[in-house]
């Protein structure tokens, strides 16, 4: 019911708009389009792009009677400065890619036959990127998927920061996706690189460069916590993929590595339910997630499959040494579930198609 004269959009990646890359140049843009008293609707992509948005933004609010909508690639889109010009003006909504849940939707509403584990198993090497589903063939789903990257290098990291070492950056990031999950180091991430790399590098430098791809959504640091000392451990993280198709297509075995996997997916699921993430210690047994929500918390084993006995109590011991009556469950592809002494063992497919 709103007329197409009173809603602009206006994306910044677009040739169209590539002029207007300043608040100046913005300002006057949107006041030669908006011609009267009534409400109007700006929608803004790729907002980062214009340098001092935020006080343009918090001017149009002031001035105009509007509804304002903007999306970035960037986690610091909504910086320290935007947040000092519009405190309590702004709801923040994080947009991931399509869950399972929403994978499973999709072949729904196009009436496309599928069987619930060979689409799992399709997930699993490509992830839920939103195009990825208009294509058939495995190739160009791994070449998009490539290009995407490519798009994420050098324009959300590359076009903003001075990365004077590329080989460097690109053999940071080959060696977290190769081990996502994992306990990440100083030291392991040193060794790998004085294997693979010649020339001096600065562990501050890694650092530095791996939060370049955490501002660009790309990669999630997680860090544990000493669930007896109540301790978060920063010495101790891991870093996990927002799209677990990006390492089939960069680096493959997604298969091959298909725990590392799992726990990828489970830890971004958790994500999109609104939860707050670490990872678990108790008397130096691992747990893979601590999930917190409010007043609502759960902990969570993932694991492939619990085809022995030794495997099985090796997942069920770091919860049993918990002493809390928060939910406990341990995930893995096989379809037994049970319950076992109040841990509820259930498969992960159950967990991406639930609600809980």
């Amino acid at each position: 019911g709103v007329s197409k004269d009173n809603i602009l959009f206006m994306n910044f990646d677009s040739a169209k708009f590539q002029n207007i890359n300043d608040k100046d140049s913005l300002n006057e843009y949107v006041s030669n389009f908006i011609k009267s008293n009534e409400k109007y609707y700006l929608f803004f992509d790729e907002i980062q792009n214009v340098e001092g948005f935020e006080r343009s933004l918090s001017g149009f609010i002031v001035d105009y009677d509007v509804d304002i909508y903007i999306s970035g690639s960037n986690s610091n889109l909504l910086s320290n400065e935007l947040g000092t010009y519009l405190t309590g003006r702004y709801i923040e909504f994080n947009i991931y890619p399509f869950s399972f849940k929403e994978v499973v939707a999709i072949n729904k509403k196009n009436n496309r036959k599928y069987d619930i584990e060979d689409l799992f198993n399709e997930y699993i090497l490509y992830g839920g990127m939103p195009f990825i589903f208009s294509i058939e063939d495995t190739d160009n789903k791994k070449r998009y998927l490539k290009d995407v990257y490519n798009s994420i290098v050098f324009q959300d990291v590359l076009r903003r920061v001075n990365v004077r070492n590329i080989d460097l950056m690109d053999k940071i990031i080959r060696f977290v996706i190769m081990n996502l999950g994992c306990d990440f180091s100083s030291k392991n991430i040193s060794n790998y690189l004085q294997t693979n790399l010649k020339g001096d590098f600065k562990i501050e430098t890694i650092y530095k460069y791996l939060k370049y791809y955490e501002n660009a959504c790309f990669i999630h640091k997680v860090f544990k916590k000493d669930l007896i000392g109540k301790k978060l451990l920063k010495r101790h993280k891991k870093f996990y993929l927002t799209d677990q198709g990006f390492r089939q297509a960069i680096y493959g075995n997604n298969m091959r590595d298909i725990g590392q996997i799992l726990e990828n997916i489970v830890y971004m699921e958790l994500l999109r339910r609104g939860y707050n993430v670490t990872t678990g210690e108790v008397n130096k047994k691992g747990v893979d997630f601590v999930a917190r929500k409010e007043d609502k918390k759960i902990y969570i084993q993932v694991t492939y499959i619990l085809a022995e006995k030794s495997t099985e109590d090796r997942e069920f011991a770091s919860l049993l040494k918990i002493r809390d009556n928060y939910p406990k469950y341990v995930l893995s592809t096989d379809k037994r579930k049970y319950d076992y002494e109040g841990i509820k063992k259930d498969t992960i497919i159950n967990f991406l198609l639930s609600d809980w």
